[in-house]
């Protein structure tokens, strides 16, 4: 196979001699049941295409006819007329082909802010398909979201069905997207995730030192994913504005999408200079639960039972399971919990941005999930960047226990 990094250069008319203000990059993981939605999206990128002072670069693996692709996208183009080279079958699983797609975009389309779109699957954190929760022993009648048909695999993101169903684990994840900062020189300005269940507390904590500001689904996405043709036109005129700003009119635009469309979607912006905040709050709950799970052992069941669940009932909305667990709670969870629910409130100068969500599944969520099977743990869990600083394992492994 060969290596995106061995390929021919750019014809020369498609590279830049100067500076724009936004390079947008979008690494489409479409070996798989998403080609066609590829397809679509790409031309709705051609809807606004690229300018002076902003590049929408796209990097595509089909499963129709195994070949990559990548792309310049121009007003009007598309698939067909904006290729600029054409090779071999590539794994979009491997950190090395996602590396030298960036590579190829920051050398030849340099710009003063980066935006990397990580585009297929998603699964969370979630490595190893073989330990999923089996449900709660009462068998509760669970509420899921699923709408959508999901992936044989169930491993992190960007899934490559013909390269043995590889993906990007956390581990290969942190590591790529350092390298990245190291070859643009500082942290990576916006990373979207048009995926499912990536905005998590775990995936957030373990690319904490490589990006600025997260964009994301705590929950399943539909198919259609982001609306990109507004997404871009929005950045194209307006091409000086910040990442908090564009950040949030990617989760307006993403809700607009699906007004009046009978989906459950959530979308939100966590800042990621406040995470340490956030952990800290979770951690320090932890720890009195810890000291309490024997008598707290029934509410803190009742208050999972109660918040909204996703992924086979293994993730829950943070500030639910908080604000249901205070409600029975004594003084010290309470004022515990009221702490983090503070942490997570939405706003300016607050870990989460911007959030927002269609459907009454979603009622009351926050944007953000964090792991809590119904009955046993992954082991894959423990090996998290998460699960070293923060005492929510030690609660998990007590009160599963």
């Amino acid at each position: 196979m060969e290596r995106v990094g061995e390929q021919k250069e750019d014809r020369a008319g498609n590279r830049t001699t100067g500076q724009a203000k936004w390079t947008f990059m979008v690494y489409m993981a479409g070996d798989n049941n998403l080609d066609g939605a590829a397809l679509r999206d790409i031309a709705e990128m051609a809807r606004a295409g690229s300018t002076k002072d902003v590049h929408i670069l796209v990097q595509l693996d089909r499963i129709e006819d195994q070949k990559t692709r990548r792309f310049r996208i121009t007003p009007g183009g598309g698939f067909k007329k904006d290729c600029i080279e054409t090779f071999s079958e590539t794994n979009t699983g491997d950190p090395q082909i996602l590396y030298s797609f960036v590579k190829w975009a920051v050398d030849n389309y340099p710009a003063a802010r980066y935006a990397l779109i990580l585009w297929n699957h998603g699964s969370g954190w979630w490595e190893d398909a073989k330990s999923r929760a089996a449900g709660p022993a009462d068998q509760t009648p669970r509420r899921h979201l699923f709408r959508h048909p999901a992936p044989q695999a169930h491993r992190s993101i960007c899934y490559d069905d013909t390269s043995d169903g590889d993906a990007l684990d956390n581990r290969e994840l942190k590591v790529v997207l350092a390298g990245i900062c190291t070859l643009i020189g500082r942290k990576i300005d916006l990373l979207g995730m048009d995926a499912c269940l990536m905005n998590m507390v775990e995936v957030a904590w373990q690319l904490r030192d490589s990006v600025n500001v997260i964009v994301g689904s705590e929950i399943e996405e539909p198919f259609d994913g982001w609306p990109y043709a507004e997404i871009l036109n929005r950045l194209a005129s307006r091409p000086r504005q910040d990442v908090a700003t564009f950040a949030r009119w990617i989760v307006k635009s993403y809700l607009l999408s699906y007004k009046g469309k009978g989906e459950t979607v959530t979308q939100s912006v966590l800042d990621l200079a406040r995470i340490g905040d956030a952990v800290a709050k979770i951690d320090a709950l932890a720890g009195v639960l810890l000291t309490t799970v024997s008598p707290a052992a029934a509410f803190i069941t009742k208050a999972w039972r109660q918040s909204p669940r996703f992924y086979d009932d293994n993730y829950i909305d943070l500030i639910c399971f908080a604000k249901n667990l205070r409600k029975k709670a004594g003084a010290d969870i309470q004022a515990k919990a009221d702490a983090l629910i503070a942490a997570l409130k939405p706003g300016k100068g607050l870990l989460i941005l911007s959030q927002g969500k269609i459907g009454p599944e979603v009622n009351g969520t926050c944007g953000l999930s964090i792991y809590f099977p119904a009955d046993r743990l992954n082991p894959a869990y423990r090996t998290l960047d998460f699960c070293g600083d923060c005492r929510w394992l030690a609660f998990l492994e007590r009160y599963l226990a």
